[in-house]
């Protein structure tokens, strides 16, 4: 990588997305219905939890589910970070008279790392040759879906667009400012820009988008769906 005579490195910001868990799910094998930009080969499975686990991660601070009386049946939960594809060729030292060590961007690679994990209550896990519970699995996951959908065009086509007119972005990466030692240590080498993407962009939007996909309008009618196939299940005649 060289640095071009005006100053302005070349430069991509580039998603790339980890499952929690690393089985995937066979979608069409419950019925599920796959939101369009998901590929049906990559359909995260859930992990089965209990529900004092799904009330302890909904205490998060970055989870959009507003505290109520309400069942949560599933949760999708994203950890994100920014990295430097090579750091030790993206950032180089640069003479700026001084005895401690200057340090300029120079272009490449910038990953928007982003685990996703989806969890489903252990109680809605689907039975075997039980059409009804594997219905209420199928609702379920088409609603989480939805979130991990969110998740990844967050990362894949937002932040990107939204990213280089930042202003540590233009300062730093874009017209390659040399930074002084401590806050390459701190900032590119350490979590500071990681966070700061994490904090000013991705978190926001992370929580607007949940917060829209689980309004109370939303969850109550996810709610009466489960409700109404668990009432046939109860008065379902014997075998």
């Amino acid at each position: 990588m060289v640095l071009p005579a005006h100053g302005c490195p070349v430069y991509n910001f580039k998603p790339r997305i980890t499952l929690g868990n690393d089985l995937l799910l066979p979608a069409s094998l419950y019925g599920i219905r796959i939101p369009p930009g998901l590929s049906p080969s990559g359909i995260p499975a859930p992990n089965f939890v209990t529900p004092a686990v799904m009330v302890s991660m909904l205490k998060d601070p970055q989870s959009h589910h507003q505290t109520g009386l309400h069942v949560v049946h599933g949760l999708t939960t994203s950890e994100f970070g920014a990295s430097f594809a090579n750091i030790a060729q993206q950032w180089r030292q640069v003479p700026k008279g001084s005895s401690a060590p200057f340090w300029q961007f120079y272009g490449g690679d910038v990953y928007l790392d982003l685990t996703i994990t989806v969890s489903v209550l252990e109680g809605d896990r689907p039975q075997p040759n039980d059409d009804l519970s594997r219905r209420i699995f199928a609702i379920i996951m088409e609603h989480e879906l939805l979130h991990v959908l969110d998740e990844i065009e967050i990362v894949r086509t937002w932040m990107p667009t939204k990213l280089p007119a930042d202003n540590m972005v233009l300062k730093y990466l874009t017209n390659a400012e040399p930074v002084d030692n401590a806050m390459f240590q701190s900032w590119f080498k350490g979590s500071g820009f990681s966070d700061w993407l994490k904090g000013g962009f991705w978190a926001p939007e992370h929580v607007r988008r949940g917060s829209l996909r689980d309004s109370p309008a939303q969850r109550a009618a996810l709610e009466d769906q489960i409700n109404d196939l668990r009432i046939k299940m109860v008065n379902r005649p014997s075998p």
